[in-house]
């Protein structure tokens, strides 16, 4: 390793050498090490890097289509770190693929059911939320989803969050094959339930899905915290304390 100790101070490199400033000592410079991307590329030593990398490419390039599709349902309902968290999930559905050789495995439908119970915002969560169990039912013959919750009491069985006056749920269905041909889901909220209800009430969120039997369904669950000011109802905290998850996934 060589120190600048002249007037010349370098950044960045020249041919073989790497230029760097340190706290400590100032300038430097050492010998550029690591491996070419032509020898990756090539070299039979690095082809289970080059599987690798197909694979996770792969599953980087389903988790950006499947946000896409789900862009208004996580507005406010995911948190920055949910696209690496996807990813993975979805690198694991493309390694139990048991059909191709590796570095040319794919999602299969079937192998769909590891998003299950994917979190969408790491702070908050529905069970930490709503602590009454939700029911969920959904008939893949008419693509008639519903979620439930009989005898709510808000005051008693939602979580109270300071600043927020009512909490409004949110069902997502949502057909996914990672193609084009993909449509965008099907989202329906329910009424403005307010946080200080003391009375039992009966939670009945319905959509309906242009179904398609050969494609994967998955079934989100979210909340949402409000403010209500002169009627007008205003998001919270930028909907960091808001949940949505991946509650269900239904296979062809």
């Amino acid at each position: 390793m060589a120190r600048s100790e002249g007037l010349i101070k370098l950044n960045g490199t020249v041919g073989d050498l790497s230029f760097y400033k340190t706290k400590g000592i100032g300038y430097q410079a050492r010998m550029k090490t690591g491996v070419s991307g032509d020898r990756i590329a090539n070299d039979p030593a690095f082809a289970r890097t080059r599987e690798n990398g197909a694979e996770f490419g792969r599953a980087q390039q389903l988790g950006k289509k499947l946000r896409e599709l789900l862009r208004d349902a996580l507005f406010q309902n995911s948190d920055n770190k949910f696209s690496t968290r996807l990813a993975g999930r979805l690198l694991k559905v493309v390694q139990m693929d048991t059909v191709n050789v590796r570095g040319s495995r794919i999602m299969l439908p079937e192998n769909m059911v590891l998003l299950q119970d994917l979190e969408c915002n790491s702070r908050s969560s529905l069970g930490t939320i709503t602590l009454k169990p939700l029911t969920l039912d959904y008939d893949r013959t008419s693509g008639l989803g519903i979620l439930e919750c009989s005898r709510l009491v808000p005051h008693l069985n939602i979580a109270k969050l300071k600043g927020a006056t009512h909490v409004q749920y949110s069902l997502v269905l949502q057909e996914f094959s990672g193609t084009d041909l993909d449509n965008r889901p099907v989202i329906q909220r329910s009424a403005y339930i307010e946080l200080g209800e003391i009375d039992p009430m009966d939670l009945a969120v319905q959509a309906t899905l242009d179904a398609d039997p050969a494609k994967t369904v998955l079934i989100l669950v979210g909340t949402g915290y409000y403010q209500m000011v002169n009627g007008a109802y205003y998001p919270l905290a930028n909907g960091q304390y808001n949940a949505m998850s991946v509650k269900q996934v239904l296979v062809p």
